[in-house]
């Protein structure tokens, strides 16, 4: 069986107001959470894929250890963040943040269906990640795909996948995270883990 968990990263401190946090890393309490969590994974990792944020790159990192993969293997990816598969313009989807508030931007997120400026069409967005995990069932043999990326991504896919968007209370946590696997038909399965 193929299966693609895409995660949120672990526990970051919080991130200074007006601040991106490009340069935060991971806590102590992220490291052990992240080794639990990997410890957990049941199968073969047959890849594993990371924004290249230094939190998300740790996270990977820790999994990769944990589990048998070669770290030299982990893949960065932009779909994944900096700037993301959701993201045009880094600095105008930033100025969004700055100006309506995070709480404004992450409900647009969420269940909007025009894009802020700064940011994908959120059909266009969907479709090219859909289309990106699709291309990872297709090449790989049977096992696990770890996708490391960031809440914003991650909610935003979720929200689109489910039967409903997401509320603001159902925020994906550090360690949040969506196992997406194939059926017998050829859709996609959900299952969404806060």
């Amino acid at each position: 069986m193929k299966k693609l968990i895409l995660v949120r990263h672990a526990e970051r401190p919080e991130i200074k107001d007006n601040d991106v946090g490009l340069d935060v890393l991971l806590t102590d309490r992220g490291k052990q959470d992240t080794r639990r969590f990997a410890q957990q994974l049941i199968g073969e990792i047959v890849s594993i894929k990371t924004s290249s944020i230094g939190r998300c790159v740790q996270t990977a990192e820790i999994i990769a250890a944990e589990t048998g993969y070669s770290v030299d293997h982990i893949e960065h990816s932009k779909l994944l963040g900096n700037p993301g598969f959701i993201i045009e313009n880094g600095k105008l989807a930033w100025k969004q943040w700055q100006e309506k508030g995070y709480t404004a931007v992450n409900e647009h997120l969420l269940s909007a269906t025009q894009a802020l400026p700064g940011f994908v069409d959120f059909t266009v967005a969907i479709n090219t990640f859909t289309q990106a995990i699709l291309n990872a069932f297709q090449s790989s043999k049977d096992g696990t795909h770890i996708w490391v990326t960031h809440d914003t991504m991650l909610a935003t896919f979720v929200s689109r996948t489910q039967k409903a968007p997401l509320s603001l209370s159902e925020w994906p946590n550090f360690l949040g995270h969506v196992i997406v696997t194939l059926d017998d038909q050829g859709e996609l399965i959900y299952q969404y883990h806060q």
